[in-house]
Formats: structure tokens, sequence, C-alpha cells
């Protein structure tokens, strides 16, 4: 066992993996004699028996197979050694634990990725192109073209609530009017004095008499309105404030995470590649090839860390924003159902007052 840094620490452990129908059990090994004194698993494929397992992570160095040590041993003959066991493969490994401040380490390099990855996702491919960035795709990421659709969503709702907003004062206004008008004509017909039949103030007594109430009613009618106005306002408020920022939120999260995953695999790539052009170009290997190659292996082990991080964030905003878009449709749907239904019987009823006095 080499000397790991400062940030790394290695546990021994041992794990059993029982291989699946096509006798496989789903790992990639890099390393290995002659350039790298260290096998290490370079990757787990999904669903496959050591994924299941979760015991075998990426950038963990395997020492023995079914007991027989692997020392000096090329990386594939030890897959061909794996192959060959029947049934449950017994590994020995020495499992890469980070350290808490590893993240301080890698900060300035990442950081610049993902700004990297930011800025481009934001350009549109011509752009792009013209100035010769590259573009990192996730296949069927339709989840990082919502964010357009938030804002939109959050300017309709915004623009909604100030319309039923005005509507509400409206009626208030309206029912405050008629309020007001029916307790003037309530106190001209209180101070009206009895009179003959057939004078004037009489049949001004009676208009007084007749309009009085009907205003009363009519005001409380829109005041009603007025109302149930003003509670889906606070409905669409709780919408508008809390639901939708909240789903962009998750969706802020799940886009930081997709970027930090795509800077990962995009230092993973330079790595590899550094490795390639040196045993190309010079015929020889890299030094921290020789010693472990802890720095591919950390980064390796950070890419997984940041890709369960990124699908677990996906999955979320994904709850999140389905079930924002069902509560959009079905409750939208059912406050203007509610509205109309609202105003349509505040017009009966006022229109059988308004009947009434003639």
């Amino acid at each position: 066992m080499l000397n790991p840094p400062q940030n790394v620490r290695l546990i021994a452990d041992v794990v059993d993996i029982e291989k699946d129908e096509k006798g496989q059990i789903g790992i990639a090994i890099g390393g290995g004699a002659p350039h790298c004194p260290c096998l290490y698993v370079v990757q787990i494929f999904e669903n496959s028996p050591a994924r299941k397992n979760g015991l075998l992570g990426v950038g963990d160095e395997i020492v023995a197979v079914n007991g027989k040590v692997l020392k000096g041993y090329e990386k594939n003959v030890v897959a061909s050694m794996i192959r060959d066991v029947k049934g449950v493969v017994r590994i020995s490994f020495n499992r890469l634990h980070l350290v808490a401040d590893t993240d301080v380490v890698q900060t300035l390099d990442i950081l610049l990725k993902k700004f990297k990855h930011r800025l481009v996702d934001s350009m549109d491919e011509a752009t792009a192109d013209a100035l010769g960035f590259s573009r990192a795709i996730l296949c069927n990421d339709v989840l990082a073209q919502l964010k357009t659709r938030m804002d939109q969503k959050q300017q309709f709702y915004g623009a909604l609530i100030k319309k039923t907003g005005e509507m509400a004062r409206c009626y208030q206004q309206m029912a405050a009017t008629q309020s007001a008008v029916g307790a003037v004509l309530a106190e001209i017909q209180a101070k009206e004095r009895p009179s003959s039949e057939g004078d004037v103030a009489s049949d001004i007594g009676q208009v007084t008499a007749d309009l009085a109430p009907t205003h009363k009613i009519l005001a409380k009618e829109h005041l009603t309105v007025a109302q149930n106005i003003e509670e889906m306002v606070r409905t669409l408020q709780c919408h508008a404030n809390a639901a939708i920022p909240d789903a962009r939120q998750s969706l802020g999260k799940y886009l930081d995470a997709k970027y930090e995953f795509l800077a990962y695999c995009l230092r993973t790539k330079e790595l590899e590649d550094e490795e390639a052009e040196t045993a190309f170009e010079n015929g020889e290997q890299l030094l921290r090839m020789e010693t472990g190659n802890y720095e591919y292996r950390m980064t390796l082990k950070k890419r997984d860390q940041s890709r369960i991080s990124f699908m677990e964030k996906r999955e979320k905003a994904a709850v999140k924003i389905e079930l924002l878009d069902e509560k959009h449709v079905r409750e939208l749907a059912l406050h203007l159902k509610t509205l109309m239904n609202s105003l349509k019987m505040a017009h009966f009823a006022s229109r059988k007052e308004l009947i009434k006095v003639k």
C-alpha cells in the first residue's frame, strides 16, 4: 500500500459479490502493471451486482480476488481472473475515503469549470461554436428546459393576481357606494313627513322606501363577491410566492449539481488525456501514476458522488415540478369556476331585487 495524500484515508474492507446471469459483477478496472502499482475501480455500471451491493466504490484499490494478492498484476489479467470465478467473487479492497477538507482543494478548478458549463449552457449553439466553446449535453435533460417555463408561469400568476386584486377592489368600492346610497335613502325616508295620497312627497317617500333596502342587498351581494375574489387572490399568492419559488429553488439546486457533475467529468477527461499524451509522446508515465494515481482516483470518486447528488436533486426537482403543474391545472380551473359561480349568483340576486323595484 502506497502512502496516500493527507486529505485521503484508505480503509481496508472485503466484499462478496454474486455474479449476474451473464457472469459479470459490473466493474471496470484501471491501473495495474507495468505503469501503476495499484489496481483500482474506474467505473461501476448501473444496475450491476457491484452497484446493488454498494460496498465497492469508484476509485477504491483492489488488493486481492478470492484471497489471491494482485500486486504486480495487469488489469486485463485481473479481469480474466474475475470472469473465471464461479458464483460469488470475494474482493479485498482499500476504500478511498475523502476527508472533509477535500472540497477546499478542488474548489477553484471545479468552480471555473462549473462557470464555463453554466456560461456555455446559457448560449445558443451558434454563439458557442463561434467562440470555440465545446458544449456538454446530458441526453433527455428535460428539466434544464423548464427554467424559462417557470419564469413565464411566475409572470402569468403575477398578472393574474394583479387583475383579480383590481377586480376585488372594484367590487368593494361598488359595495361601499351602494351601502352609502342605501343609507342616504333610508335617512330620507325616515325624515320624510307623512302626506296625503297623490302628493309628490308621498311618491318620493315610497321610492326611497323601495330603493333603500335594494341598495343594501346589492351592497351585500357585491361585498360577498369581493370577499370570494380576495380569498382566491390569497390562494394564488400562496402558489406564486411559495410553491413556484420552492420549485425554482429545487430546479436551481439541480442545475448546480448538474454543472458540478459535468465539471468533474471534464476534469476526469483532462487527466485521462494527460496520461494518454504523455505515454504516446514520451513513452513515459506521469509521476502520479507511479505513486498510486491518487489524483485521478479522487476525481473519479468525486465525480461518482456528484453524479449521485445530481440524480437525487433531479428526481426531487422533477417531483416538485410535476406536482406544481398538476396543482396549476386543477386548482386554477377550480378557482375560475368558483369565481364565475359567485358572479352569477350575485348578478341573479341583483336582477331579482331590481325587478321588484320596477
